[in-house]
């Protein structure tokens, strides 16, 4: 009697993948419901300070805000160290600096000088706003929320083919094949399918209006099966592995 199991090495894989897929689920979750809300916490600081100087007269045009100190931070960044419990997060940091590039690029293509102060004023009075406003919106939390959905679920799928292979029981003895419990005996066996054995180990057989397909990948034993086969079934012969291409 052959009695196949699960191969271990496919087995391993695929809840290796999965465990990575669930833990990318679990960092989309962590990101939505505390790192995102975390990063608007510590950004409102830094924009009500920025109100309060607007409501003051006293804060500085966006512009001022972009130039360097002579240790190469900017203005912006200075302001916010020297101020107790202010902090810019990251991702405005990343807002800051991108602007800060599309101003400097604005005024090496652009010939005219006015132009590029047009522009660029645009791209000053857009950021000024945007450092008001938190660095995360509702639709982006969610949408954290969303991708930890699909990956719960796609993770779930793969343990779930995983289970299902582990489950299916594959025996075979000299009358024939039994999967999870259906017999398909030898003596009934009309055609056999070697296109992909050579290659991926997976052979398809024939038993009338019914087929049996065998994967090596899936389960250990498949050789041994097929084997049994070609013993029993002398008219079918397996065809030569073909020559590698040069």
């Amino acid at each position: 009697m052959i009695t196949t199991s699960i191969n271990k090495e496919y087995a391993l894989r695929m809840a290796g993948v999965a465990l990575v897929i669930a833990a990318m689920g679990g960092w989309f979750v962590y990101d939505g419901a505390v790192g995102y809300p975390n990063k608007n916490t510590a950004h409102e600081q830094f924009a009500e300070k920025l109100r309060e100087l607007k409501a003051e007269g006293t804060l500085p045009v966006a512009a001022e805000w972009l130039k360097e100190e002579t240790n190469g931070v900017l203005r912006i960044e200075q302001f916010a160290r020297e101020m107790p419990g202010v902090k810019i997060s990251s991702s405005m940091m990343n807002v800051i600096r991108d602007t800060q590039s599309r101003i400097e690029l604005v005024h090496q293509k652009e010939p005219d000088k006015v132009k590029a102060a047009q522009q660029a004023g645009v791209l000053e009075a857009m950021l000024a706003e945007k450092m008001l406003e938190p660095p995360y919106n509702q639709t982006e939390l969610n949408t954290q929320f969303g991708f930890a959905v699909f990956a719960f679920v796609f993770a779930a799928l793969l343990i779930g083919v995983l289970a299902r292979r582990m489950l299916t029981r594959i025996t075979a003895d000299e009358t024939g094949v039994i999967l999870n419990g259906e017999p398909f005996a030898f003596a009934d066996l009309t055609s056999v399918d070697w296109a992909r054995w050579h290659d991926k180990h997976i052979v398809r057989m024939s038993f009338g209006d019914r087929s049996l397909k065998l994967d090596g990948w899936f389960h250990t034993r498949v050789d041994d099966i097929v084997a049994l086969l070609l013993e029993k079934r002398k008219d079918f012969t397996m065809p030569e592995k073909p020559a590698a291409k040069e």
